[in-house]
């Protein structure tokens, strides 16, 4: 049989593994100087050969299995090497012949094993005396397999290889992805977001009720100094509308059920005190669609939403008055009976914040780039050790499907007395609330349309 090359024309001769072909840049601009500058012959073997064949048909290497197919063919024909390029060095490819394969001499090779067949054909291999022979490869396996059979190897470097391709898997996730974007162009995109003002985990207290020692103490303190008010005028004179005849009967009520039942229910006042947090909610459409029929709906759990800050008569009831005369009494202004003129893009309360679990807000149009923000206060539960949340959900009449966000408050209950929190006698805090900042700025600009005062009556007495 005819020898198909004279390997002493070649200073380098080298047995390429497949991922050369299928994962290289093309043939004709690897950087082959990177291993010899004269000239170099690259040999295939049957291993390999069939390996690039199987990947013709495969989605993302079929184009290079194909384009290699095409360049070696010559060589396929004639069975003698063919010159792929020019130059420095000279680089020609040709299929390897190789006699037939003792596996029982190679037994730590395994015959199914791609790799391992590679290996031992390339020992196989005829034409080229052993010493000649390199594998070219970029990866660890045949490399090992062939230093662990005296076969010398040249590891290419990152250079030698093409630049990642994605799979069809890839590609067609970026296609969808791509698809969604053009579909989210034509929605709103909503976002919501909400922020506690305090340092967390904040603290909130269980207040022990008063021991009746304590409840008279605290009546006698309240009192002092606050005397039933003489009124001037009597009934039959000139100026009976301004004579309260049933003054006597609140102060009674007064001194003896408003002024028991304070000291009964200070320690609930100063737990609803303390367990108000401020909190920010924002409602944002950042996509380039208005959002029709928006509802959204603020739901807390462990606790209530509430718009105002809710003030109990923390250090005793005030001392009823005599009611004014009938004249007096009227307060008209005429802004108050003007109706407000609603619009498409007003943000309005469907469900009030009342100190209830749920708010639920509705606007027809809210407008594409439009920020909507509510300043709300989270009322906790002290009798509550779990967590407390708010869950946001937002839907909208040309959204798909819906936003839905949950934002937690870390808390932290502890069981006091309250004289461990505040002086009665001089109305001083010995612990701050957490919402002094907003108190303070409140009481400064006597902003009384953020404060929710309750009547000393309003809170029903444990059984």
């Amino acid at each position: 049989m005819e020898i198909p090359f004279d390997h002493s024309r070649y200073t380098t001769i080298v047995f390429m593994d497949s991922m050369v072909a299928l994962e290289g840049k093309p043939f004709r601009n690897l950087p082959w100087a990177d291993i010899d500058t004269v000239a170099i012959l690259v040999l295939v073997v049957p291993q390999v050969c069939a390996e690039i064949d199987k990947r013709k048909r495969d989605g993302r290497l079929g184009k290079r299995a194909r384009e290699f197919n095409r360049m070696i063919a010559p060589a396929a024909d004639t069975a003698k090497p063919v010159r792929i390029c020019e130059g420095s060095p000279t680089v020609d490819i040709g299929i390897a012949r190789t006699a037939r394969i003792n596996w029982d001499l190679l037994d730590d090779l395994d015959p199914e094993d791609a790799d391992a067949k590679v290996i031992a054909q390339i020992l196989h291999a005829r034409d080229v005396p052993d010493e000649r022979k390199t594998l070219l490869s970029h990866d660890t396996n045949p490399i090992a397999h062939a230093s662990r059979h005296g076969l010398k190897s040249h590891r290419l470097t990152d250079g030698w290889l093409m630049d990642a391709e994605p799979s069809p898997h890839e590609k067609e996730l970026v296609r969808l992805k791509g698809r969604l974007r053009e579909l989210e162009a034509s929605y709103p995109d909503i976002q919501v977001g909400l922020t506690f003002d305090v340092e967390e985990p904040v603290r909130i207290f269980r207040i022990e009720p008063l021991d009746e020692h304590e409840r008279n103490a605290l009546a006698r303190l309240v009192v002092a100094g606050k005397h039933k008010v003489h009124q001037s005028v009597f009934p039959s004179s000139l100026g009976a509308a301004s004579y309260d005849d049933a003054y006597d009967a609140k102060y009674r009520f007064y001194l003896e059920t408003q002024i028991p039942y304070y000291t009964a229910m200070v320690h609930r006042h100063f737990e609803v005190h303390y367990a108000q947090v401020p909190f920010r909610f924002t409602l944002s459409n950042v996509g380039y669609v208005q959002a029709e029929f928006v509802i959204v709906n603020l739901t807390a759990k462990g606790g209530g939403i509430h718009n105002r800050f809710t003030v109990y008569p923390l250090f005793g009831p005030k001392v009823p008055r005599p009611r004014k005369g009938m004249f007096q009494q009227i307060d008209f202004l005429g802004s108050d009976l003007q109706p407000k003129l609603r619009t498409r893009h007003d943000v309005d309360f469907a469900v009030e914040p009342d100190g209830g679990e749920t708010i639920e807000l509705h606007c027809d149009d809210f407008r594409h780039g439009r920020e909507w923000v509510f300043e709300g206060i989270a009322m906790l539960d002290p009798a509550i050790s779990g967590p407390f949340h708010i869950e946001v959900t937002v839907t909208s009449g040309n959204m798909p499907g819906k936003v839905f966000e949950r934002f937690n408050l870390l808390y932290q209950v502890e069981t006091t007395s309250l004289a461990n929190l505040v002086d009665i006698g001089t109305k001083a805090y010995k612990v701050p609330i957490p919402m002094k900042k907003h108190f303070d700025a409140a009481w400064e600009t006597k902003s009384s349309k953020w404060l929710n005062f309750v009547d000393p009556m309003g809170l029903v007495e444990d059984d």
